[in-house]
């Protein structure tokens, strides 16, 4: 048996205690009986909270033995997993008594699957560590808290060796101190023909137009042709068909890049004899330094003319490119600084430049400046979408400038001819969602109706405020294809239906693409009607069999637009143009000096003299609450205003850049410092003061920024993206002056950017871009760590096993069960403690109950030992006399010691002579009950003791 106390120091207290007590005990030596007892009890009590307080744990001397299975379920285990559940099962049927078993099982972490009890199955697992890699170091490290203190321990490992995190090794001292009987199940994994990209390196850093080599390493153990192929985000920038040799391959790519920014590269190796895929790909990336390049993107040729020549002028480091070929993911866009839109309509940008322009300027700080024309803004789809939240511009007008109340009626060609168009989509197809989508362009106090008509018309949905217009599209799409042409009638019931309107705008919209038998007189009298009721009409013809002259002239006379298409799929962008154009406030053809609003540092060096020229038109917008409006127009809506927008910036000029409405600016003195201001304030201006470093760690991203000049009381947060769209936040925390850590998971492979900021009271005081690629784990490659587990298993004097009953086989030092006497002794002293109260509260007498249990367990004794001899038989008399005659005597001492019991219950300090007079009564009492005792029977006897009861 051990001893162990955890607060030596206290027990010095209980000799401290035991003579304080002595001396008052001595000094008080004539202490009546009962204090004497309360304080004996009082002193029991002290040593036991002593005894309590010192934390003393016993072990004793048992049989208890802890095992703990660690089962490997990382991906090179993957096939055994099954197997490795069964042993263990099999194992735990073996388990001796007093024997507890536990399980954990690990991967790149380790999880307690099943915590240490007697239990003699194990059919599944329930956790779910990271299989992406083999960290036994940890596995081990977490087992160790699951012995029960004092037990032997048993730890069996299940695995085939193959470490890739940490270092098993580092065990070896832990294991030998606490003296663990290690036990492994070295399981052995039939390894295929593998080859596996390796290593990828390229330079940090690069310079603009600088060649550098791509360096190449391949792994293989089989002898095998390859095709080896280099990325550069989605470009290709090379490709070899190569002869692998067993071992290590190296091959070199040579590139060079054009634009600043953080560059990706992929290498993607395709083995003709492989058995894995997961490790055929490796990525990393470079820095690519640079001026701040700017990209232009046009919605037609020519709309950013005003821009390059800025740019040129300026020698700006900038690209221009059709609005169709935007980037697509917001690593290419975070090659540029800013990116300008000039007169570009949403449809010519990609779903990937949509999803991602939000982040590249919130999260990333990119800028953003938008130029007008009547293909941007509300003409050009912006209502709703990601450009219209980031600019400084709402599409809708506000205010006095509020468009009133639209009432439109779309006339639309479903006859047979309409079956037709490109490629698999239908003309009537394509009208169907012009007239869906124009819905979006109104608003639900605005109005609609459905005509539909071939030789016949069909009111496909009646006139009704936009309300639901889910259930409108729903409508419309139900339209279906028909027969012959027939324009008028239908058109005549789309004047009446608007005829009915009380809107203050109402428009008629005609599709066809084919011919009526009516001709243009037999119109005249419904389009002076129309005019009458201030009802204006816009015809779109498609196709070459439509009547372009018939259509137009009805356009013309209904004071309307005409349109004309072969390309079908822009039916439904002339739709939605034609709705905002119907209301005749979106495009201002006028003349006017652009007004003053704000002196903002886009207009320094521009202002000389604080006059402007004038110009000739701008696409109607309104200024959102928090943005700044810097110039305006004689309507008092923005010609350019900005904003701050997250991280970034945003800048909007409602007029043109290429000179229909703009002449006059661009031919001004100033307009190019204008224009270059307004690109340049958006560029951001980066610290670069702070540091990031990024690595990885199993399957996450280990974030670590270093600066010294945070302020207190920021926070450090961070945004990440991947190419393949995966995205998320996190917060660093500090570990260290100046240092700031955060962990990521993360799912995708390949290239990462990420931007870390610094925060106070909800405003960006710093951010910083970093990037980072993703590779896969280790647990894929070649492992060379299988010897470690042989050399670990001699270091500790272990063994290795192949069969579940050799598990429990081998004698383990002895154990101690240990019992901690805290909680046993301050229990003890707590109901002692309440004893004490008891006693000196109620004046108990104890030996005073002790006398009355005494005398009722003899009477109850007499009572069963006659009931025993009335079934002796024949000799039951002779016992009786027996047992009353013993009886007697009993109960007459018993009531002789319980009279003198009573008579000492009284007070306990007496004089001499009271004493002696006490005796005197008792002699004489004793006298005469032994008198009359000699005359009773048994019977009297119970009669006296039934009176006595009673």
């Amino acid at each position: 048996m051990g001893i162990e106390i955890t607060r030596p120091y206290v027990p010095i207290l209980v000799p401290v205690i035991l003579l304080f007590m002595y001396l008052i005990l001595k000094k008080l030596k004539g202490v009546v009986r009962k204090d004497k007892l309360i304080l004996i009890s009082r002193i029991i009590i002290l040593i036991l909270i002593v005894t309590g307080i010192s934390d003393i744990t016993l072990n004793l001397k048992g049989e208890n033995v802890s095992t703990v299975f660690l089962l490997d379920v990382s991906d090179s285990m993957s096939g055994f997993k099954n197997e490795g559940i069964k042993f263990i099962d099999n194992a735990l049927k073996e388990i001796p008594k007093n024997n507890k078993a536990g399980v954990v099982v690990f991967g790149d972490n380790a999880s307690i699957d099943k915590f240490m009890d007697a239990s003699k199955e194990y059919k599944q697992i329930k956790s779910a560590p990271v299989v992406n890699s083999t960290n036994i170091e940890e596995a081990i490290n977490s087992s160790l808290g699951l012995f029960d203190k004092g037990a032997a321990k048993r730890i069996v490992l299940i695995s085939d060796g193959e470490e890739n995190q940490g270092d098993v090794l580092k065990n070896i001292p832990v294991i030998n101190k606490e003296n663990i009987d290690l036990k492994v199940y070295k399981v052995e994994n039939a390894v295929g023909d593998e080859a596996y990209v390796e290593d990828v390196k390229v330079p940090d850093n690069i310079s603009i137009g600088e060649e550098f080599s791509v360096i190449t390493k391949i792994q293989s153990n089989v002898q095998t042709k390859a095709k080896l192929t280099l990325f550069s985000g989605r470009d290709k920038k090379g490709q070899q068909e190569v002869q692998l040799q067993k071992g290590t391959n190296t091959f070199v790519f040579k590139d060079v890049q054009t634009t600043g920014g953080f560059k990706s590269y992929r290498v993607l190796i395709e083995p003709e004899n492989d058995s894995n895929k997961s490790n055929n790909e490796y990525s990393c990336f470079t820095n690519v330094i640079s001026k701040p390049n700017i990209l232009v993107l046009e919605g037609t040729a020519g709309s950013s003319a005003g821009v390059v020549e800025t740019l040129k002028s300026a020698n700006s480091e900038f690209s221009v490119i059709s609005a169709l070929g935007a980037p697509t993911t917001l690593n290419e866009m975070l090659e540029y600084k800013t990116i300008v839109l000039a007169d570009v309509h949403v449809d010519d940008l990609n779903k990937g430049f949509m999803d991602n322009i939000e982040s590249y300027v919130k999260d990333y700080g990119g800028g953003v400046v938008t130029f007008g024309g009547e293909n941007s803004y509300a003409l050009g789809g912006y209502k709703d979408t990601a450009l219209e939240k980031i600019l400084p511009v709402n599409m809708d007008k506000k205010g006095k400038n509020e468009v009133p109340q639209i009432s439109i009626s779309l006339v639309i060609d479903k006859s047979g001819s309409m079956s037709g168009g490109e490629g698999s989509v239908s003309k009537l197809t394509l009208a169907k969602e012009a007239a869906m989508n124009s819905l979006d362009n109104l608003r639900a106090t605005d109005e609609i109706n459905v005509i539909a008509f071939d030789d016949k018309y069909q009111k496909v949905v009646e006139r009704q405020k936009v309300q639901d217009k889910e259930a409108i599209k729903g409508m419309i799409a139900g339209i279906g294809g028909g027969g012959g042409t027939s324009i008028y009638p239908a058109l005549e019931e789309a004047y009446k239906a608007q005829s009915e309107s009380s809107a203050k705008i109402k428009h008629i919209i005609l599709l066809t693409d084919g011919q009526d038998s009516f001709g243009i007189s037999n119109y005249t009298e419904l389009i002076g009607n129309m005019n009458t009721g201030g009802i204006t009409l816009s015809t779109v013809s498609v196709g070459e069999d439509a009547d372009n002259a018939l259509l137009g002239k009805l356009a013309e006379m209904g004071k309307g637009r005409t349109y004309h298409s072969d390309k079908y799929t822009d039916i439904p962008r002339i739709f939605a143009k034609e709705v905002l154009l119907s209301s005749g406030t979106y495009i201002i053809n006028e003349e006017f000096t652009p007004k003053i609003v704000s002196n903002h540092e886009i207009l320094n060096g521009v202002l000389v003299d604080n006059s402007l020229p004038t110009l000739l038109g701008y696409v109607g917008t309104s200024t959102k609450d928090k943005a700044i409006e810097i110039l305006s127009s004689n309507h008092d809506e923005p010609i350019l205003a900005c904003n701050q927008y997250g991280l970034g910036k945003t800048v909007s000029w409602t007029s043109d850049i290429n000179g229909q409405w703009s002449r006059n600016f661009l031919t001004w003195n100033k307009g190019a410092q204008l224009i270059k201001n307004a690109i340049y304030w958006t560029i951001p201006d980066l610290s670069d003061e702070g540091k990031i470093s990024i690595t990885q760690s199993g399957d996450e991203a280990v974030v670590e920024f270093y600066s010294d000049s945070v302020k207190n009381g920021s926070k450090i947060k961070g945004v990440y993206s991947s190419e393949k769209g995966e995205s998320g936040e996190l917060e660093l925390t500090q570990e260290e002056p100046g240092k700031f850590v955060g962990r990521v998971k993360l799912s995708d492979l390949g290239f990462y950017t990420f931007n870390i900021r610094e925060e106070n009271n909800d405003e960006v005081l710093n951010n910083y871009n970093g990037a980072f690629s993703f590779q896969y784990s280790d647990e894929y490659k070649f492992n060379k760590n299988k010897d470690k587990i042989d050399t670990l298993v001699s270091e500790v004097k272990g063994s290795f096993i192949n069969k579940p009953k050799e598990v429990f086989i081998g004698d383990l030092k002895s154990s101690y069960k240990p019992i901690n006497l805290t909680v046993p002794v301050l229990i003890i002293a707590i109901l002692l403690f309440l004893f004490d109260i008891t006693y000196r509260r109620l004046n108990l007498d104890f030996k005073k109950y002790f006398h009355k249990f005494k005398i009722r367990f003899n009477i109850n004794k007499g009572k069963l030992n006659r009931d025993v001899y009335k079934q002796n038989g024949e000799n039951a008399s002779d016992n009786r006399r027996v047992s009353s005659t013993v009886n007697d005597k009993d109960y007459k001492s018993d009531l002789d010691s319980s009279k003198i019991s009573s008579s000492q219950s009284k007070e306990e300090v007496i004089t001499k002579e009271s004493i002696e007079k006490r005796k005197d009564k008792k002699n004489k009492k004793v006298d005469k009950t032994e008198k009359k005792s000699e005359r009773l029977d048994t019977s009297s006897l119970l009669k006296n003791k039934k009176q006595r009861e009673n």
